[in-house]
């Protein structure tokens, strides 16, 4: 009798918001990072986790590994964008040695050797995009510009010579602002001599007119040395993009599954034909929905018991054994048995408050803080507001208004936010909507 895989949720808490990003050293050994602020690690294939840090003022979005002692993780604000660990994460450090140039906030980070790391930033097409790289295990770093890019995300080496680093281009260039959101169309960028030159694989899609403005790159996978997809975040029109010939030619596909899954992000195909895609389902950030393809990506169906909010897929073997995905929570993909209390810890965890011009915060101060703060980030990863930032507040009840204002008095658009509760070193995090006018 044959076993079958499928998708659970492993024995870790929801995150309030999301978990961005996973790395799995093999099918035992891995890391998340969180909408909390924490640096989780399992050594038993997500059974069990261990915390080994927490940094209450960065927002982290990105973690990779060379083995199981160098690591990495990014951040999109905070006091470093940087952070690494030389013996599996007991012991973090900020990275304070990074040079003029460097990308305002990491998206992607990709270690390739112990001694070679690439990280890519920003997701912010306003502020400069660019990559970082490293090859001496971190101790110097070097700028590198990717000519033509308005905002970069996702980015993956094979090896310290050849790579990928998926994102935008401005399609608009106004002579008198800043691009924006709604100018971009994808990029997807290759290098074969470890990122000093670099060609955009989809110029020519662009030209032709096949990408909608308002759409980006945000995830990157290598099937294989012929099979390349790209998930394409777009508020509106769910798409990825697939290369049957190791990136010369490219397909965008949209998602055309019946509950029209957009504004995604994660993406992973076990195979030619069976694929999944996942992010936030729709351009407020609420419905959070999965699907699956059996066809390489041209018909998609609702798989919503995959999984949640879902940013990112690591597969272990070749071919895969073991899949993970991160979402809300972390998701495995296995043919172990499924247990019902574990399964049931994504479906009651998720916090949310929505309000049109205002919203209310009720949380708890517990006996003994010393540190109380909250903060507020938007989407993408700016911080917009602190909303408390007490040393030894008054324990008990507490209501917080916010009226979508941030720290310069400005009205905050609709759309999703992230709020995060910090008492000393422990925290947790909630989405908030500001819903649109009637």
């Amino acid at each position: 009798m044959t076993a079958t895989r499928i998708w659970r949720p492993v024995n870790l808490p929801a995150a309030g918001s999301r978990t961005d990003d996973i790395w799995f050293a093999d099918a035992l050994n891995g890391w998340a990072v969180n909408s909390d602020g924490l640096i989780l690690r399992t050594a038993d294939g997500g059974d069990a986790w261990t915390r080994q840090a927490h940094l209450a003022e960065s927002y982290l979005r990105c973690v990779s590994f060379a083995g199981r002692d160098i690591g990495w993780v990014g951040a999109l604000s905070g006091p470093n964008r940087l952070y690494a660990t030389r013996n599996g994460g007991l012991d973090w450090s900020a990275v304070t040695s990074l040079p003029s140039g460097a990308p305002g906030r990491i998206c992607g980070v990709c270690a390739v050797d112990e001694q070679t790391v690439f990280a890519s930033g920003t997701n912010y097409p306003n502020e400069d995009a660019a990559i970082l790289r490293s090859r001496d295990a971190g101790q110097t770093w070097q700028v590198l510009d990717v000519p033509g890019a308005a905002l970069l995300v996702d980015i993956f080496f094979e090896s310290p010579q050849r790579g990928w680093v998926v994102g935008g281009v401005d399609n608009v260039r106004h002579p008198d602002r800043a691009p924006v959101r709604a100018d971009i169309v994808p990029g997807v960028f290759h290098t074969d001599d470890g990122g000093e030159t670099w060609t955009n694989l989809v110029q020519s899609n662009a030209a032709a007119g096949e990408f909608p403005r308002g759409e980006w790159g945000w995830k990157f996978q290598k099937l294989n040395d012929r099979v390349l997809f790209v998930s394409c975040e777009n508020f509106l029109d769910g798409a990825i993009l697939r290369s049957d010939d190791g990136g010369l030619t490219w397909s965008r596909l949209r998602v055309n599954d019946s509950q029209r899954n957009s504004n995604l992000e994660g993406i992973g195909f076990l195979d030619e034909q069976h694929g999944w895609i996942g992010g936030w389902g729709d351009r407020m950030f609420v419905g959070g929905f999965t699907s699956v393809t059996e066809d390489g990506g041209k018909n998609w169906q609702a798989a919503n018991d995959v999984g949640f909010r879902l940013n990112r897929f690591r597969f272990i073997g070749s071919p895969p054994a073991i899949a993970y995905a991160s979402g809300d929570t972390v998701y495995k993909y296995s043919d172990e048995p499924v247990a019902p209390s574990i399964a049931a810890i994504a479906a009651t965890s998720r916090r949310e408050t929505i309000g049109e011009n205002e919203v209310v915060l009720e949380t708890v101060v517990p006996v003994g803080c010393k540190l109380f703060q909250v903060r507020v980030w938007e989407r993408f990863g700016r911080e917009v507001a602190m909303l408390a930032d007490e040393r030894n507040p008054q324990a008990g009840p507490r209501n917080l208004l916010w009226d979508f204002s941030d720290r310069t008095g400005a009205r905050q658009p609709p759309g999703g936010f992230i709020v995060r509760f910090t008492c000393d070193d422990e925290s947790t995090s909630q989405l908030i909507y500001r819903e649109r006018r009637k």
